[in-house]
């Protein structure tokens, strides 16, 4: 599974089950608590829960809570947070919406100062040699401004400086490899491209570029672009949610491939699946959460 051999063992962080009356949902959180990765606490309709629990012989060592509607689940979990009593939350069987608009509401002090929450999808291939690739965000940010990419760019290098094998090369996508102003997502990598260059001296970050150029060195090369992320770049900054989301869907129900997901920036980190996400992406979404906050 995606870097689990990063997670101390036994490390049963403290989480939020948030709408855990669902199969799937409850599959994940059992599996990661068997795994050691989560101390779970589930939130939902009792009822469907306890069944669960009784079918699989599984009592997990929190209580139950009881929450029958997604906006109470989603205000219970967030209080725990906001009282320290929990590391980590996992939607379970609600809308990330009616989630997420709780939790950054100021009165929970979820939302770190200075920051700004982003998404982050971790995939990888089992029939690519060139390893894994993250795309960041195609899942939280509608339609980023310059400054609100600023804060996903630095959200994601944070995040892969904890894995020591990654040496990331990160592409600001946008649909041409150059600056045309008429193009606002051409103009906005430039921008961020001169600025990271200062803001992180030790990363490759580069753009504007094509996915293909990003990607191919093929590519790259008959269109002259020579850096050190052309064609090469295992990360992936999209110019809007759309994009990222494409990507992604493309990756996982053509190519095989597992993502996990999970938003940073806050207090603590959210895993964000889909509601049909399986066992597997389910799991790599919890594993690299629960890395981003060492």
């Amino acid at each position: 599974m995606q870097n689990i051999d990063l997670i101390e063992k036994n490390i049963k962080i403290p989480t939020a089950i948030v709408g855990a009356d669902n199969e799937l949902a409850l599959n994940g959180a059992h599996e990661a608590h068997k795994l050691g990765l989560i101390e779970p606490i589930l939130i939902g309709n009792k009822a469907k829960i306890d069944t669960y629990c009784d079918i699989n012989n599984w009592r997990p060592n929190k209580p139950i809570i009881s929450a029958n509607e997604e906006k109470t689940a989603s205000i219970i979990a967030c209080e725990l947070a906001s009282r320290n009593e929990i590391k980590l939350i996992v939607k379970g069987h609600i809308h990330t919406d009616v989630l997420m608009g709780e939790f950054v509401k100021k009165s929970y002090s979820l939302r770190k100062k200075g920051s700004k929450l982003s998404h982050i999808w971790y995939l990888d291939f089992k029939d690519n040699d060139n390893g894994p690739i993250i795309i960041t965000d195609g899942a939280l940010n509608i339609s980023p401004s310059l400054e609100t990419k600023k804060h996903i760019l630095r959200n994601v290098i944070n995040f892969v400086d904890k894995i020591p094998s990654f040496n990331e090369r990160i592409a600001i996508l946008s649909a041409t490899e150059e600056n045309l102003p008429q193009m606002q997502s051409s103009v906005d990598a430039a921008e961020i491209t001169s600025w990271a260059n200062s803001e992180f001296k030790a990363v490759d970050i580069f753009g504007p570029l094509a996915f293909d150029n990003a990607i191919s060195i093929d590519a790259a090369k008959i269109k002259g672009i020579q850096n050190n992320v052309a064609g090469r770049a295992n990360v992936f900054l999209v110019p809007n949610i759309e994009t990222g989301n494409a990507i992604v869907k493309v990756c996982v129900n053509l190519m095989g491939a597992t993502a996990g997901g999970f938003i940073v920036g806050g207090k603590i980190p959210v895993v964000i699946t889909s509601r049909s996400d399986d066992l597997e992406s389910r799991l790599s979404s919890i594993i690299n959460a629960i890395l981003s906050i060492n």
